[in-house]
């Protein structure tokens, strides 16, 4: 039983009745006939994200501010794939794009980059930049798209926000704002697009071995963020891919509103070292 297509939405009786079924998994991961935006897709997460979708059977529009990094990207995955230049933080271009964008089932959004910055030293002018890279395009797409696909009675609006939006952002702080920013926005849209069956979601990646990560880290700096996880190993853009991938397909058709933590358990760990305390202490 899929739920992304207009008409599709069952009644409570075929839910019934569907109920003891054997679903088939499998069908319900498939993306074919389907038609996604990639905003930022032109690298890092976008990219893969763009081929995660495209291996699925989607039609992949991406989207990335600059020409050429958007065309290898398209080339990359070939028949299906197509290429555009928008500056998502404008909303005329933005506005653009949903009005001529033809056929769409869902736009993806994983721009952002944090400037790291104390938040005693920021300045106003860098302030207002982390706001138009993290949080602005996101309201746009939403504002934009979600319009859309309200209208046509289905769809998925999925983000990337990030683990510095759900805890503290020590020296990244702006980012941490407007990330946190973000995870309200994608609870509100699911709840006021739900009911015109649109789906809502945002995965939070921790660290992840991005290309511009990978180009100003040493191996030594790396390895420390590697050791940070419970998990022995380093979170890579084809691992966020895969739960953006699971957040649009109908294996997530009764998931909204949620941000799917990607950290390799990072933020799961205690924060207090225990060794130094005795058995049976009893601190309360």
């Amino acid at each position: 039983m899929t739920t992304n297509k207009p008409g599709s939405t069952p009644s409570v009786a075929d839910l019934v009745e569907a109920a003891e079924e054997i679903t088939d998994l499998p069908a319900r991961f498939r993306l074919d006939g389907r038609r996604y935006v990639v905003l930022g897709g032109g690298r890092g997460m976008g990219r893969h994200t763009s081929h995660s979708l495209a291996q699925l059977g989607a039609r992949v529009v991406v989207v990335d501010s600059d020409r050429e990094r958007a065309d290898a990207v398209a080339a990359e995955i070939g028949d299906g794939a197509t290429a555009t230049v928008v500056d998502a933080t404008s909303d005329a271009e933005m506005a653009a794009l949903a009005r001529d964008i033809g056929e769409v089932d869902g736009v993806i959004d994983v721009i952002g980059i944090a400037r790291y910055e104390a938040l005693l030293d920021i300045s106003e002018k860098d302030w207002l930049w982390e706001h138009d890279i993290v949080l602005r395009h996101a309201w746009l797409a939403v504002r934009h798209f979600g319009r859309r696909l309200a209208q046509q009675g289905c769809g998925t609006l999925t983000f990337v926000a990030s683990v510095s939006g759900l805890s503290s952002a020590p020296g990244h702080g702006a980012y941490g704002v407007f990330k946190a920013g973000l995870v309200s926005l994608v609870r509100t849209a699911a709840v006021e697009l739900g009911p015109s069956g649109v789906r809502v979601n945002a995965v939070a990646p921790g660290f992840v071995l991005t290309p511009r990560m990978a180009d100003v880290l040493d191996e030594a700096q790396l390895e420390n963020s590697r050791a940070a996880a419970p998990l022995p190993r380093l979170t890579t853009p084809a691992d966020i891919a895969a739960g953006i991938t699971f957040l649009v397909s109908d294996l997530a058709a009764a998931i909204t509103g949620q941000t799917l933590i990607i950290d390799a358990g990072a933020t799961s760990s205690y924060p207090y070292r225990m060794g130094s305390l005795e058995s049976g202490t009893d601190n309360e």
